[in-house]
């Protein structure tokens, strides 16, 4: 109804001023075809109804008031007292103009540069409080599956349903974090604990799939950590699924339509992603913001959810949100705020032509996870810097809460030829994924996937922010962190914490050994499927141990079925 009766506003103001007496036929067409043209125009668009702030609606007044003006000139083009009979008609199209020209003044970072700095509080941080803000996780918990590889992954997982497969697509995949336990197709019993996930939504593949089918029959999760893990969910704890409010949902199942169709018209609407709660029940979480300074400074208020079943809306406040909502604060919000942060310390005019001081962010931002929260990251450098970065920040994705840690180092481009450079990666043409930040071992560790020609991962590299020659790579996860532990040793020594890695001392009996350069691989009797490996640049007494040997070792107890080791003493090896 809202835009109903915006249609029906901006009609009225057309009519009111093309009116000519003697041209009613034409008229009435034309106000006809503007009622008709601007209905199609909201209808599509949706702007936002609010008369200061989005300019959506002062577009559509200025061209409305002009045309109608314009118009009702075109009738009166022999009339030559027209300019004092009828000049009133284009005070609508110079209120709109100078609207535009109002909120364009207060709009423009030029004028308002303190209140964009200042839209993004950051606290700045030495790079020591980086280990207590990100725990370190198991290697197997990294991030392998990116957006790219889980769309392709879910896409075959769709093509297995020749059926399905011919009325839906996959949706946007929205990657989350997710703790839970629920029931799927034929009471397979899904656990998430602190898992991360890629989730979407099946969509209508056109207009007349929708018209006919109405709705879709569920979802699809793809581990983040493992492609092999990846599940077409049609049933929930014994009910079948019925998605009816979608992106390619046409009419009021649209789900921007719907949000706006039921009270949030006066709202801006960004960011939507398809999440599953715990009891893996699907929704759409927008975030619903304002315009603060003219045209411009959005902010998030919240998100607004949406049952994507039932349609039913729930709008929360930032602090009251539920706990499974990983995103509020938009990406390219927090992008242009950290963009406005780093320029306008010192103004506009510094920002335009001395460039003192000013900072950038490095291209590309990145979802960072730890203990069940998550940050937008990216790279700060100095204007105009080629490879290097000041720091990095980390902002919550929840509360907006942003800390600048002061790491110098080289940034995620650099990063990423590094990897390309290393010889498994060039001999096959293998490329390197955009970098996922980690904390390892106390060191900020940039880890990225390998991809060959396919798509498909073949490899992994870790690397120091602050140090490129801290490099490990390796076809498995395993092999690539214990290649990178051993360099983090090297070069890094006693810098290296154990974090929260659960360190133990043991005595062991030798089972079996083997050399690859001066790296060892290590099998001991007590401990059953995990290899050990120790390198004589820190243990020499590695080269005299054979089998049946007694040895005292230490190590960080994980996941990890590759176990580079702290401490190594051979207690029965003497010169």
């Amino acid at each position: 109804m809202s835009y109903i009766a915006l249609t029906l506003g901006f009609t009225a103001l057309f009519a009111v001023l093309s009116f000519h007496k003697e041209y009613k036929t034409t008229w009435s067409i034309l106000c006809a075809v503007v009622f008709v043209l601007f209905g199609v125009i909201n209808y599509n668009t949706l702007p936002v109804l609010q008369w200061w702030g989005f300019e959506g609606v002062w577009i559509e007044a200025f061209i409305v008031s002009l045309a109608g003006a314009g118009l009702h000139f075109a009738f009166c083009a022999d009339d030559s007292d027209y300019e004092i009979k009828y000049a009133w008609r284009f005070i609508p199209t110079g209120i709109t103009v100078l609207a535009f020209f109002i909120a364009g003044f207060q709009s423009w970072e030029m004028f308002h540069a303190d209140e964009y700095y200042k839209r993004l509080k950051v606290e700045t941080v030495p790079d020591s409080v980086f280990n207590a803000d990100v725990h370190p996780i198991p290697v197997s918990k990294m991030i392998s599956v990116d957006g790219k590889l889980a769309r392709k992954v879910a896409e075959d997982k769709l093509g297995e349903d020749l059926g399905l497969g011919s009325r839906v697509e996959v949706g946007n995949m929205t990657i989350q974090n997710i703790t839970g336990e629920f029931t799927i197709n034929n009471g397979k019993k899904l656990v998430f604990n602190n898992d991360l996930i890629w989730v979407a939504p099946l969509e209508h593949r056109s207009f007349w799939k929708w018209f006919r089918n109405g709705h879709t029959p569920g979802y699809i999760i793809v581990d983040a950590t493992d492609a092999t893990r990846r599940w077409l969910v049609t049933e929930v704890n014994g009910q079948k699924l019925r998605i009816q409010y979608l992106e390619s949902g046409r009419f009021g199942d649209d789900i921007e339509r719907h949000i706006k169709g039921n009270g949030y018209a006066s709202k801006g609407l960004n960011d939507h992603c398809f999440e599953i709660d715990g009891n893996g029940n699907p929704y759409w979480v927008l975030s619903s913001y304002d315009q603060k300074i003219g045209f411009g400074g959005e902010e998030s208020e919240g998100p607004i959810t949406v049952d994507a079943q039932t349609g039913e809306l729930k709008a929360y406040s930032i602090e009251d949100a539920p706990a499974w909502i990983d995103r509020i604060q938009p990406q390219s919000f927090i992008e242009d705020q950290i963009r406005c942060w780093g320029e306008y310390k010192d103004g506009w005019w510094n920002a335009v032509w001395a460039q003192i001081g000013v900072q950038e962010p490095t291209p590309g931002t990145t979802l960072v996870y730890s203990e069940g929260r998550s940050f937008w990251y990216t790279g700060i450098q100095s204007a105009g810097a080629d490879n290097g970065t000041n720091g990095f920040m980390l902002v919550d994705t929840r509360t907006k809460a942003a800390k600048f840690y002061r790491v110098i180092g080289i940034n995620e481009t650099e990063a990423m030829r590094i990897a390309d450079d290393q010889p498994f990666a060039k001999a096959a043409q293998y490329s390197s994924n955009f970098p996922v930040l980690y904390n390892v071992r106390g060191i900020p560790t940039y880890f990225m996937t390998m991809k060959g020609s396919s798509g498909n991962v073949v490899g992994y590299c870790f690397l120091a922010v602050n140090n490129r020659q801290a490099v490990g790579s390796g076809v498995s996860k395993q092999d690539a962190e214990a290649a990178y532990l051993r360099m983090l040793k090297k070069t890094y020594q006693d810098k290296i914490k154990d974090g929260d890695v659960n360190k133990e001392t043991r005595q062991f009996t030798v089972r079996a050994i083997v050399q690859e350069s001066n790296v060892y691989y290590i099998l001991f009797n007590e401990v059953k499927g995990i290899e050990f490996t120790g390198s004589t640049e820190f243990y020499p007494e590695l080269k005299w141990t054979k089998p049946g040997d007694k040895v005292k070792v230490s190590y960080g107890k994980g996941e990890s079925k590759v176990i580079p080791l702290d401490f190594y003493e051979n207690l029965d090896f003497e010169i």
